[in-house]
């Protein structure tokens, strides 16, 4: 363990974020506070004062990942400086990081963000407030694009999933709160904003009046009109109701992209993830969603592998996935976490069985995909330009969600970046779209 640290006038912290959007919306909350405190970002973790890794605990795969960047940032620390582990990993598995990184001298759990400073300054004060509006940010994603997280942690109990052991139940934000975060962040630009937490379509139901995210969507797109584009992320299928449809459909700034996942298709498997969920109301949402929003793109995750997936229950799936043609899709193995139920189960399925699935099921994605392309080739869309050079540019079309759906390479663009353009799309290649301004 390091000593008691002795900072210069001007501390220097580098940071990494692991995992998902929401954990870069916590990073930028802790560097926000730091920053605004004469702490000074640097992007070289050897002159470092400060080192923050935010972990992530999904998966065994995220966890060894959050590892190994721990142990290669405390390769590169000076004498002195703090090693911070930071995020929901620290949560359930903290021991396995300290016998892993020992060098790792502070911990700081996802309902504790606001307590680094302190932390790194002495203090033994415990403060669990919740982030926000009134908490300085740093946003990271550029000058255009910004993630609002209106809610934490999860009430659900998904079979699989860790979340509400990594950060506990559900807690949203009041919606004015939430719309002076938004106001804060229109006013530096920001004109893509991506509305994220672990549970999207619950959000409110914690609240006094239990305000619902169809009414908070609603005073976004209208109190805030220099969004350009509000996208939703994370739309739990069981309970997407026909208001909010009736906002995506109704407001040009609320995109007609909706995030689904379903997980899977087969009815027994379906029980046994505690999705609440079946085939038949899967299809029929899927139908209610296309029928109510004209022009949607829909985007959902496949897990395959679970507990008790026969060839029969997988050939289920595989016939959804044809039928139902989301147009973006991401394909995950089931992973035995510790603590959850599903590790539990019987009918544990080979890993090489689930690989092999994972296959097969990815090229009916790829199908569906090309199928898609063939439909807008050739079609004029809109488009974020989010970098330039030469002649060229790179960016994304209105139905690609950042960090998840690839991107759009223009041979031919003069748009400065941050503009967003009209683009005709001439091709695909490597899952990214090619295109040129219109």
């Amino acid at each position: 363990m390091n000593a008691e640290p002795q900072f210069p006038l001007v501390p220097l912290v580098y940071a990494i974020t692991l995992g998902c959007p929401k954990n870069r919306v916590d990073t930028e909350v802790m560097l926000g506070d730091l920053l605004s405190h004469g702490y000074v970002l640097t992007a070289d973790p050897r002159e470092a004062d400060v080192l923050l890794v935010n972990t992530c605990g999904f998966l065994r795969e995220a966890r060894d990942e959050s590892i190994e960047t721990l142990k290669e940032v405390a390769r590169d620390m000076r004498p002195g400086s703090r090693l911070v582990a930071a995020g929901c990993m620290t949560e359930v598995f903290r021991r396995e990081i300290a016998e892993a990184v020992p060098e790792a001298d502070l911990f700081l759990g996802t309902r504790e963000l606001l307590r680094l400073r302190g932390l790194l300054e002495g203090s033994t004060e415990r403060n669990r407030a919740m982030p926000s509006a009134a908490n300085p940010r740093l946003v990271t994603t550029g000058d255009r694009l910004a993630y609002l997280k209106v809610a934490d942690g999860c009430s659900r109990r998904c079979s699989f999933c860790l979340i509400p052991r990594l950060k506990g139940r559900q807690h949203s934000r009041t919606p004015d709160d939430i719309l002076a975060e938004a106001g804060d962040l229109a006013a530096v630009g920001v004109r893509e904003v991506v509305l994220v937490a672990q549970d999207l379509v619950h959000y409110g139901a914690d609240l006094p009046g239990r305000p619902g995210l169809a009414s908070l969507v609603r005073r976004l797109a209208r109190e805030v009109p220099t969004f350009r584009w509000i996208r939703l992320m994370y739309l739990y299928p069981r309970d997407l109701d026909d208001e909010l449809l009736e906002v995506v459909s109704s407001h040009d700034n609320v995109l007609p992209y909706l995030d689904l996942p379903v997980q899977h298709a087969d009815d027994r498997v379906l029980a046994a993830m505690r999705r609440g969920t079946s085939r038949r109301s899967l299809e029929a949402l899927v139908d209610r969603v296309r029928r109510q929003v004209p022009g949607a793109v829909l985007r959902t995750t496949y897990m395959v592998g679970f507990p008790g997936e026969t060839r029969e229950a997988f050939e289920g799936l595989l016939s959804f996935a044809r039928r139902a043609r989301f147009e973006m899709a991401g394909v995950f193995l089931f992973s035995p976490e510790p603590g959850s139920r599903a590790a539990e189960l019987p009918g544990q399925v080979a890993k090489a069985t689930r690989e092999r699935r994972r296959k097969r099921l990815q090229t009916v994605l790829d199908t569906v995909a090309a199928d898609m392309f063939q439909a807008v080739n050739g079609q004029v869309h809109e488009a974020l330009v989010e970098s330039s050079g030469g002649r060229g540019a790179v960016g994304r079309l209105w139905f690609q969600a950042p960090e998840v759906d690839g991107v759009l390479r223009l041979s031919r663009c003069e748009a400065p970046e941050g503009e967003f353009v009209d683009v005709r799309i001439t091709g695909i290649r490597h899952g990214d779209y090619l295109g040129e301004e219109a």
